[in-house]
């Protein structure tokens, strides 16, 4: 569809929580967004330090959290292209496959503040505006001021409902057994507990190294 305004929201999602989704609303609606894909990493460059619960998992959630949304839709390009997941090449992928849509890529004001630390930032910002939520305990004014200023100037500020729940926050709390209810949907709640995720303590990842790429990458809204 020509000229339709897409959302981009990535994260490893593990799990998909009210953070993210009310995030993703804000975005939507303060820049008109027709729809907003959620999308998952195989492999986040920014958490390597510990495993990432399996990726079917991670992409089921989102399919369960997003299904009442119309605006809403996971998608599993990250996942299928497989090693470590940098925005660009994701950003590229889609402007090629959707030429006439115009891209958003949402994100948190914490990872505005590593952004000119991901791998070509001026090349993502050619092809998307980023939409940035204000979190509780950020203040923009300082961010912005360190960031160059073409980065500077595709930012668009996002006012976002205080909901300060982060990933891990969760999975602690699952191990803890502790309820979940009103921190995520409850058909996750249910598929957690379904395919017992989380039970286990966080497992340290390998340290592998990057081949001499690009700095580690943030994740949006990911703890």
């Amino acid at each position: 569809m020509a000229g339709e305004r897409i959302g981009l929201f990535g994260g490893t999602f593990d799990p998909v929580h009210f953070g993210h989704l009310r995030l993703a609303e804000e975005a939507r609606e303060a820049a008109a967004l027709s729809r907003v894909i959620f999308i998952p990493a195989a492999r986040s460059p920014f958490k390597s330090h510990r495993l990432l619960t399996d990726a079917h998992h991670r992409y089921q959630m989102l399919l369960l959290a997003t299904a009442p949304n119309p605006a809403f839709t996971p998608s599993d390009i990250e996942i299928q292209r497989g090693g470590i997941s940098y925005t660009i090449d994701t950003v590229r992928q889609l402007a090629a496959q959707m030429p006439h849509a115009q891209l958003f890529l949402i994100m948190g004001l914490d990872s505005l503040a590593e952004f000119p630390q991901w791998r070509k930032p001026l090349q993502i910002i050619q092809h998307c505006r980023l939409l940035v939520g204000i979190r509780p305990g950020y203040a923009p004014e300082p961010i912005l001021a360190m960031l160059p200023e073409a980065i500077r100037n595709a930012v668009h500020l996002v006012p976002s409902v205080p909901l300060d729940i982060s990933a891990s926050q969760l999975r602690a709390f699952v191990r803890e057994g502790r309820s979940l209810r009103y921190l995520t949907p409850d058909n996750v709640i249910e598929y957690i507990r379904n395919h017992q995720l989380y039970l286990e303590g966080e497992a340290p990842a390998e340290p592998k190294p990057l081949e001499g790429e690009a700095p580690a990458e943030p994740k949006s809204q990911e703890a």
